[in-house]
């Protein structure tokens, strides 16, 4: 745990930080069960991140089609649909203030506003196979999760999330949050299930982050794998607060997290096969515990 915390301190960007203390503590989710389970529709089978548009909308994107899928939760329908780019593999999908940031898998970044797609370099690369990206409001930067080689340095037993420059959006040399896979390993020992689930489950040593999303009153930071079926949270300073495994029965493959201004996360998957469809949950901000 000391290497996370350590990692995030020394790489600290000149961003003006959340408070800390034990006010700050945020409540907990129960991901065995979701309180609501979504309709997700075939254009989404492949659904790859989404972001709160509105108190009815998220903001989606497809592992393959440089589309924005405007997906309403009351209906369970899409309400619209907005092409961005050409075929390509996109990851993720933040909102910004003025329009909305695409992440591509090699680490290009693609901004909607109104009618106008602009591209710019993150200066990652598809070595570093960047797949999560969130927006945090504290600071007013992107933060970039990365599923592969983490740069800077780093050894092959830790993962890399990035800060992005506001103006330029590329990314500052040292990473905002290291996570160091022994750590969490030490955290969360391996969950035991039987059957064809135990494969997937409680194996945090491939952890590979697919996704990343910020707390909205806590500024808990959460990155997903979809490898492994993990999900950890880590404080404002980088510090492990907690390391779940999902159940791969409801996750086959889980790619997106997006927070609601209530606390309510968001978390899809893709369908896991070639007929399936995708999956989309939300789970309720519980109580802490006094």
């Amino acid at each position: 745990m000391r290497h996370l915390w350590l990692a995030a301190l020394l790489a600290a960007p000149a961003y003006p930080r959340p408070a800390t203390g034990g006010a700050s503590a945020g409540g907990t989710y129960d991901f065995t069960h979701p309180a609501t389970t979504y309709a997700v529709p075939a254009e989404l089978r492949e659904l790859s991140g989404q972001a709160w548009g509105s108190a009815q909308q998220l903001a989606c994107i497809q592992d393959e089609a440089g589309s924005l899928f405007f997906y309403n939760l009351r209906t369970q329908r899409l309400d619209s649909t907005v092409q961005f780019a050409g075929p390509g593999d996109y990851e993720d999908v933040a909102r910004v203030p003025g329009g909305w940031l695409i992440l591509r898998s090699d680490g290009r970044l693609f901004k909607r506003a109104g009618r106008v797609t602009t591209t710019y370099d993150t200066g990652l690369s598809a070595a570093n196979e960047p797949e999560g990206l969130t927006y945090d409001p504290t600071t007013q930067t992107l933060l970039v999760a990365c599923k592969g080689e983490p740069g800077a340095g780093l050894p092959a037993t830790q993962r890399a999330v990035y800060r992005l420059h506001p103006r330029t959006y590329h990314i500052d040399a040292a990473p905002a949050y290291v996570l160091d896979i022994p750590a969490i390993l030490a955290r969360s020992p391996a969950a035991v299930r039987p059957g064809e689930t135990a494969q997937k489950a409680g194996s945090l040593s491939r952890f590979a982050p697919s996704a990343v999303a910020v707390h909205p009153r806590t500024h808990h930071v959460f990155v997903l794998s979809a490898r492994g079926n993990d999900l950890v949270e880590l404080d404002a300073q980088g510090r492990l607060v907690a390391a779940h495994t999902l159940d791969p029965a409801l996750f086959p493959q889980p790619e997106g997290l997006a927070f609601a201004p209530t606390g309510d996360l968001f978390v899809s998957s893709e369908a896991g096969s070639k007929h399936g469809p995708g999956r989309l949950y939300r789970f309720a901000e519980l109580p802490a515990n006094p």
